[in-house]
């Protein structure tokens, strides 16, 4: 059973609560339960996730997974943001590539499964086009991102994630920044030193400086 608290959180995840009778009200919140994942877990196609997936502290990124381990960014879900997984362990999908996501910080979740979802969007209106709406915005998400791979230079796109930290010093490793953009600890290494020259930054034995843009300029 969850708590008080969690069940205030599903009043806000569901804009239209007041409108399910109350008998359903209660399945969705006996049916609810709370996760812990621990930071750098991994959740590839987990059937134990399907469903809709509130962030209750934490950080999860997620990313898509290919057969030769190569992993393209997607985007990151935060603190009292929800994602819906429709079918998250069905591979018809797609046969070569996963969505996953890796925990960045010690998170909870409060999840409700799917299996409870699904009856009720064949019986409200309102909770299929909430879902699907849902899933539009994820597979949005998901279309910006892989644009911005293809389209933006990843100096630019390494730029623009360092400026995103909001840090002058960042302790963050070439692999590390490499996950997060999609591409090699190599290549991310090289641009480093390209954005060094044009004096973007400075880079130390374990930190990268930001330099003020004014100093730039």
């Amino acid at each position: 059973m969850i708590s008080k608290e969690d069940i205030k959180h599903l009043e806000k995840i569901f804009p239209f609560w007041l409108d399910i009778n109350q008998n359903d009200r209660a399945k969705i919140i006996l049916s609810s339960r709370i996760l812990s994942l621990k930071k750098n877990s991994i959740f590839f196609n987990s059937h134990e996730l399907d469903g809709l997936l509130f962030l209750k502290s934490g950080k999860l990124r997620f990313f898509l997974s290919s057969l030769d381990a190569r992993e393209l960014p997607l985007y990151y879900l935060n603190n009292m943001e929800v994602e819906f997984f429709e079918n998250f362990n069905d591979k018809t999908i797609s046969t070569i590539l996963d969505i996953a996501f890796i925990v960045e910080k010690n998170s909870e979740i409060l999840l409700i499964p799917y299996s409870v979802l699904n009856l009720f969007r064949n019986k409200y209106s309102i909770m299929e086009k909430f879902l699907h709406n849902l899933t539009r915005e994820k597979f949005s998400k998901s279309l910006l991102s892989l644009q911005n791979i293809l389209l933006v230079p990843l100096k630019d796109r390494l730029l623009d994630f360092l400026y995103s930290l909001n840090k002058t010093e960042i302790f963050l490793t070439h692999e590390e920044i490499a996950k997060n953009l999609g591409s090699s600890r190599e290549v991310i290494s090289r641009n480093l030193k390209v954005l060094e020259k044009e004096n973007f930054l400075k880079i130390n034995r374990k930190k990268i400086i930001i330099l003020d843009r004014g100093e730039v300029l």
